[in-house]
């Protein structure tokens, strides 16, 4: 019970840090922009009516418009997870209101767009690893994500808001401003799917090979990595191939040829990047709604 509680406290607290790092993002980069830089979600349609009415806070609005998407968020997806996720929008929408009055880092659209993409797409990171989310076209995607599993949720995010920002760009009436706000979203979506899944890339090796139970067996032993042996048939000979595959951290590419290569000079091996490797040596397989 005291562990269910203090995990229950932490999510809390992280989701808190990454929305209040997506609203600081925003204040001191995306909103302090010489050019402005249309933004996607629900802080994008609410840029849209501050232009418009400026008296509106930005904070008020971003609860404001997010109110259909919670409804939406409780009708598709759950009870738990938007109660952290109407905790988030309440966090952000304060965020926002306390952040305006930070000072501006920058007011270079590039340097804006970049930075604020990378703070606010790690906000969002932060949120979504604790199965919460600011709601918004985070609920979009989540839902989307529901079907189309084997799409990263960061790029389901960075779809859904190219509408929005396609819209905000006639308020704008700059085509500079669609353009920085590409470069702002794709590294926001960067730094989400690197918060979510490591920015660091595993590597997945099939190797066809006439020793594959001795380089099966020394790479459970040398590189603590289970592997797997499947059977198959050459196309040219029609003869039955066996080939290994083994999923293996980047730091041990290297051993790894140098165990083929001393075991097997002729063997076939491709190596290529996985984006993320669940189960032991790796990353626990654990249920979120991600």
């Amino acid at each position: 019970m005291k562990t269910n509680l203090r995990k229950t406290i932490l999510d809390y607290i992280i989701i808190a840090v990454g929305a209040s790092l997506f609203a600081v993002s925003f204040n001191m980069f995306i909103a302090r922009s010489e050019t402005p830089i249309a933004m996607g979600g629900i802080t994008g349609i609410s840029m849209v009516i501050n232009y418009f009415f400026p008296k509106l806070s930005m904070g008020l609005l971003t609860f404001l418009v997010n109110v259909p998407f919670l409804a939406l968020g409780l009708w598709k997806i759950g009870g738990r997870f938007m109660a952290k996720t109407v905790f988030a929008s309440v966090v952000l929408s304060l965020a926002m209101d306390v952040s305006a009055a930070f000072p501006a880092l920058t007011h270079d659209p590039m340097l804006c767009a970049i930075y604020g993409g990378i703070g606010t797409g790690a906000g969002l990171g932060l949120v979504f690893i604790r199965n919460g989310s600011t709601a918004g076209t985070d609920i979009v995607g989540l839902v989307l994500k529901q079907r189309y599993t084997g799409i990263p949720l960061g790029k389901l995010v960075l779809a859904a808001d190219t509408v929005i920002v396609l819209c905000a760009s006639f308020a704008f009436k700059s085509a500079n401003s669609v353009l920085f706000a590409i470069i702002k979203m794709y590294a926001a979506s960067i730094a989400t799917d690197g918060v979510i899944y490591g920015f660091t890339t595993d590597k997945l090796a099939y190797i066809v090979t006439e020793k594959t139970e001795t380089i099966s067996k020394l790479v459970i032993s040398e590189l603590h990595h289970g592997a797997t042996i499947l059977s198959g048939e050459g196309a040219f000979t029609n003869l039955p191939r066996k080939m290994i595959m083994c999923a293996i951290n980047p730091n041990q590419i290297g051993l790894l040829k140098e165990i083929v290569r001393e075991n097997d000079p002729d063997a076939f091996m491709i190596v290529t990047n996985t984006h993320e490797v669940l189960g032991f040596g790796f990353k626990p397989n654990v249920k979120t709604n991600l």
